[in-house]
């Protein structure tokens, strides 16, 4: 918005704010809806909006208290006290509700990181009741997909509810997008939620976007595939495809994580883990513990030997070693490669820093043996 624009609107906004306590609650409904379309966030004019909306809210139509709810989202102003009150109000009036409310108050309360499992549930057994009567344009592709999303995102789980989403859902993933596929692989993998009949509908629509896919969505599908244990090596090959010619731009937890997924689904490819590793070993400096634990646990679990990273990895570990706690130091040594354990440069203070540590016996035993 140009500096000129937002200045006009600022000034409108003061001449608003004294006249919201006369506002119905259709004008302050709109009023809000509009403030939040222009992007213009003023906390205070927000925060006295909903002063004079709170004694009016019985008053508030479903349209109103969705739209209400999504503009607080979009502009990223919590007022919890107020949203518990709305959604007292809302919850009473869900039956009125249409699809695009319903779906705008789903993925409201997800970007908010709002939680009520009452009233999540109540709206849940609404849009349930209402999945096979909506037409194509309330199913769009984008309330689907948000839904799930925002689901995940307030981790509510509704087995029933998904699985008749997912239903519906599957005939149009060829309209997904590829936010839409990867936020949807995401957000099944934070449910725990398994379909292998709907995942395997929707490797089948990502392949054909794959090159669309950026890097988080790449990133995060890697993981939600692993998380969700399944697998797919036709895709699974298609995707390391198209994420080599990307890896410079992964950071350092990306690329540990990217490790542990493919070894989890014990997926080997040894042309991508080359290129992966020349990657990660110009950025090991930024690896925490954590990452270097699990990069470690993944080069172990999928037998790919690579002396020189192993060299280099152990060099970066030793000057975080008083940053692991005790699991994490035993767990790394645990986890050494047999074939690097003869080429470790500072094997002998890693070992003294776990023993110090007061790792188990049982691996301390392990430990002994490849010492």
């Amino acid at each position: 918005m140009r500096a000129d624009t937002h200045a006009g609107v600022a000034a409108l906004m003061r001449m608003a704010q004294e006249r919201l306590p006369r506002m119905d609650s259709r004008g302050l409904a709109n009023t809000l809806w509009a403030v939040s379309k222009l992007g213009v966030y003023d906390a205070a004019f927000v925060g006295a909006l909903l002063v004079a909306a709170k004694s009016k809210l019985p008053c508030f139509e479903a349209q109103h208290l969705a739209n209400t709810v999504y503009a607080l989202a979009n502009l990223g102003h919590e007022d919890k006290a107020f949203m518990r009150q709305l959604l007292v109000v809302a919850g009473t009036k869900l039956a009125s509700f249409n699809s695009q409310e319903l779906a705008n108050t789903v993925w409201a309360l997800g970007s908010l990181g709002h939680k009520d499992a009452a009233f999540m549930g109540a709206l849940l057994v609404v849009a349930k009741s209402k999945l096979t009567s909506f037409n194509p344009q309330d199913l769009a592709n984008t309330n689907l997909a948000n839904t799930v999303w925002a689901l995940a995102t307030v981790g509510h789980k509704d087995a029933a509810f998904m699985g008749a989403l997912l239903v519906v859902a599957k005939t149009k993933l060829t309209s997904f997008n590829s936010q839409e596929l990867a936020n949807t692989v995401w957000a099944l993998a934070t449910l725990g939620h398994k379909d292998a009949a709907f995942m395997g509908a929707l490797l089948v629509a990502a392949e054909t976007k794959l090159t669309s896919f950026n890097l988080q969505e790449l990133a995060s599908t890697v993981w939600a595939l692993a998380t969700l244990g399944h697998k797919d090596a036709l895709f699974m090959r298609a995707l390391l495809v198209v994420a080599e010619t990307k890896l410079a731009m992964f950071n350092s937890q990306d690329l540990a994580n990217t490790l542990s997924a493919l070894a989890t689904l014990g997926h080997k490819d040894a042309v991508f883990m080359r290129a992966l590793l020349v990657v990660a070993e110009t950025k090991l400096c930024s690896f925490n513990p954590q990452d270097l634990a699990n990069t470690v646990w993944a080069l172990a679990t999928l037998g790919h030997k690579d002396a020189v990273f192993m060299r280099a990895l152990l060099v970066a570990a030793e000057t975080k070693l008083a940053m692991f706690n005790s699991q994490k130091l035993a767990n790394t040594a645990w986890r050494w490669p047999p074939w690097a354990t003869r080429t470790q440069p500072c094997k002998q203070a890693w070992l003294e820093e776990v023993g110090n540590a007061n790792a188990s016996r049982t691996q301390l035993h392990v430990l002994d043996a490849v010492r």
